[in-house]
């Protein structure tokens, strides 16, 4: 199936604002634009409905956060295989620090980064553990970095990049979540496909596009794995911004496909990925 990626997507979420989805040039990368600066992002963020950082009591939210207790033991159980390591962890992007208050209940010693958690009202630990910004964690070291649905929010994803392999140890691992604009369901939905989420995404990644970015950056790539949940979701969210009367069915049903379709395409809707820093 050939895979077409719009031109145009609306911030169906929040703003209804219409936003362009432009190829990087010589890169399996999209960009969105205009490109929101940093000062002005915070406003696209703030909504009761932005599941990561609030407590909304609806249908959808519990069912978000299902899936995220869920997703927390498939994360889990790839960070085990992928890093021998959970001590000096630091994930990258953590919304309301669930992923790092949940690894601590077992044991280990992880820190959060979000410059929104001040913002957040759902928050899973102390204000004061958490970095807010990213001059703070120039001093630290960390074995292993994770970016659950983050790297697509970064302004610049060198810069981050960059300071993932400052903060990080030698060898040290680096672990990337993120939406696949060439999966079944991106292209089923297209401008209505929820992982789009602009102008919140400011990047686009194929699985080639990320290996080669990341491989620029001085990490290699050792191993990927779909998402299965996230098809579902993502399809579900799709199916609301088409006003969809029956969303849930609908969603579940492309979800599905998706899940199937990439058994043989391998291209799933959202992928982890595990890189070991280079040097």
């Amino acid at each position: 199936m050939k895979t077409t990626t719009p031109t145009k997507v609306k911030d169906y979420f929040l703003t209804k604002e219409t936003f362009s989805v432009s190829k990087i040039k010589d890169l399996d990368v999209f960009q969105t634009l205009p490109k929101t600066d940093k000062e002005s992002i915070n406003k696209y963020y703030k909504s009761k409905k932005y599941l990561s950082h609030n407590n909304n009591k609806t249908f959808f939210s519990s069912l978000y956060l299902f899936v995220k207790w869920v997703s927390f033991y498939f994360k889990y159980r790839v960070l085990k295989k992928a890093s021998s390591h959970h001590n000096r962890l630091l994930d990258f992007g953590s919304g309301n620090a669930y992923f790092v208050s949940k690894l601590n209940e077992k044991g280990g010693q992880a820190f959060a980064y979000d410059p929104f958690y001040s913002q957040v009202s759902n928050k899973t630990i102390e204000q004061q553990k958490v970095f807010v910004n990213e001059s703070d964690l120039i001093t630290s070291k960390f074995k292993t970095v994770t970016m659950w649905h983050s790297l697509e929010h970064v302004f610049s994803y060198k810069d981050t990049l960059s300071l993932a392999s400052e903060i990080l140890d030698s060898k040290g691992c680096l672990i990337v979540a993120c939406p696949n604009y060439q999966s079944y369901d991106a292209n089923y939905y297209k401008e209505y496909w929820a992982g789009f989420d602009v102008p919140r995404h400011y990047w686009h990644f194929s699985p080639n596009g990320l290996i080669e970015i990341m491989a620029n950056s001085g990490f290699d790539y050792i191993n990927k794995k779909p998402m299965y949940f996230d098809a579902l979701y993502v399809s579900m969210l799709s199916e609301q911004y088409k006003k969809s009367k029956l969303w849930f069915f609908k969603g579940l049903v492309v979800g599905l496909v998706s899940n199937i379709v990439s058994l043989f395409k391998k291209n799933a809707s959202s992928y982890v990925y595990v890189f070991k820093k280079r040097f």
